[in-house]
């Protein structure tokens, strides 16, 4: 229980600073609808999931492994794994920018000097945040990301609305807004000489090198299971039905915010719990069953509210992409659980076992997208993205199985499919009764799947409130 509480207080933080203000920035949909066609708002998107590859290849995720190293050591010794890992991240930076110069005139990017600096900036930014998260500066960490997630709002409007720029405006801002969190997370550290070559470790650099390449070939393999679609889809398909896919993101993208708090509370957790090495096995599977259970049973509920928000939230000349949504929100769910099960393999330092099963889920993407992106069009793209995401969970709960034996709750995950099914059906009925009903029934699932937690944190806070008085 005391794992359980730190948690919550983990995964509050971080709402806080990562929910909130995306939120925000999600209710901006109308406004980005209204000024960026969907060509445009394609050719955005389509240019950022060409950045997102160069990263995914070149800057090996090495601050997960910073962040990974530096519960190896303590005090001042934390330094050797932040400036061994810099230095990994600078030469990834120098092959970043050769990349961007040689291959994007290759890509006909409209804008590819904007492109190439937010690649360097929001893998700063994801840096910086890593290195705080590796010092407990959580508070910092949302601080951070609040006032950058604003300062990105404010620019978009001023740049769309006061200047009436093309999508360009999206670019520049988050530019903005990437160097105004590092700055602040910089500043905030208060830790002098973070990076400096007395610190340096020539063995740690290697160690790290050799931990975090996995975590970049199996990014480079997320790629493909996520982002290769697109390329897919503008190729076959066009510009403005990927704009139209692009904003049934935006709508997937609520899902990860919310999961992105349970993500970075469950990694400092499962980090910290595996170096204890502290009854790992009921741990992983109570952590795993309760995550599948809340990001099945949040699906349910979130399909028939968006159908109810998406005539206010997006244009008109984006309404083709409601159809695609329910398939779409599947297949993040998919992909978070996924996360989630890949954490774990970090955790246990397994890093070298996630790229196989990321590939099973790649291979099973691109071989699905191509069958059937003549066939059923659009949603060729939905579908292989959740085939692909069950057989990467699939591969992972058996291949994690054989390290920390996992006791799995089908029957609740049954009860779930069944709930999304008949939530689906009514979205798709597109009569509001039928969702709103389907919106209740999804509640009493997510009230009757977690009653015995539920309990517990009524008992908790009873407790608190006893103690105060």
């Amino acid at each position: 229980m005391k794992d359980f509480w730190k948690f919550i207080k983990s995964s509050g933080i971080f709402f806080v600073g990562t929910v909130m203000t995306k939120l925000i920035s999600f209710l901006l949909l109308p406004l980005y609808t209204s000024y960026i066609s969907p060509d445009d708002y394609g050719a955005y998107d389509l240019g950022l999931t060409y950045i997102m590859f160069f990263c995914s290849v070149l800057y090996f995720d090495i601050w997960s492994g910073i962040m990974r190293f530096m519960y190896d050591y303590t005090g001042n010794e934390r330094k050797k794994p932040i400036s061994s890992g810099i230095g990994i991240f600078l030469c990834s930076t120098l092959m970043y920018t050769i990349t961007m110069l040689v291959i994007a005139p290759h890509l006909n990017l409209q804008y590819p000097f904007l492109l190439g600096l937010y690649g360097v900036l929001m893998n700063c930014q994801t840096l910086a945040g890593y290195i705080a998260r590796g010092y407990e500066k959580n508070v910092l960490y949302t601080a951070a990301g609040i006032v950058g997630s604003f300062v990105t709002i404010l620019f978009n409007i001023l740049l769309l609305v006061g200047l009436k720029m093309d999508y360009s405006a999206l670019i520049i801002a988050s530019c903005v807004g990437f160097l105004v969190n590092i700055l602040i997370i910089v500043i905030g550290l208060k830790e002098p000489h973070v990076f400096s070559l007395r610190s340096f470790d020539f063995q740690i650099f290697k160690d790290m090198f050799v931990f975090s390449l996995p975590l970049c070939v199996n990014s480079v393999a997320y790629w493909f299971l996520t982002s290769y679609n697109r390329v897919v889809i503008d190729a076959e398909l066009g510009a403005a039905v990927n704009g139209f896919y692009a904003i049934a993101g935006r709508f997937g993208s609520m899902i990860t915010l919310f999961t992105t708090c349970f993500q970075m509370a469950w990694q400092e957790l499962s980090f910290s719990k595996t170096a204890r090495n502290d009854n790992l096995e009921e741990f992983y599977s109570v952590a795993i069953n309760n995550f599948i259970k809340c990001m099945g049973a949040g699906l349910a509920i979130l399909i028939p509210v968006i159908y109810i928000i998406y005539p206010f939230m997006v244009n008109e000349s984006y309404g083709v992409g409601k159809e695609l949504i329910p398939l779409y929100l599947f297949g993040t769910i998919l992909s978070t659980i996924s996360s989630f099960l890949g954490n774990a393999f970090t955790a246990i330092k397994k890093n070298n076992l996630l790229f196989w099963t990321m590939v099973i889920g790649s291979v099973s993407n691109v071989v699905c997208i191509h069958l059937l992106i003549g066939v059923v069009g659009m949603q060729a793209s939905n579908i292989s993205l959740a085939v692909g995401f069950f057989m990467s969970c699939l591969a992972r709960v058996l291949i994690f199985g054989k390290h920390v034996k996992l006791d799995l709750d089908y029957k609740g995950i049954a009860i779930l499919l069944g709930t999304i099914v008949l939530v689906s059906i009514a979205y798709h009925s597109e009569l509001l009764w039928a969702n709103a009903l389907a919106l209740c029934f999804a509640m009493l699932v997510f009230v009757f799947l977690f009653r015995d937690l539920l309990k517990q944190i009524f008992a908790g806070l009873k407790t608190i409130k006893n103690r105060k008085c």
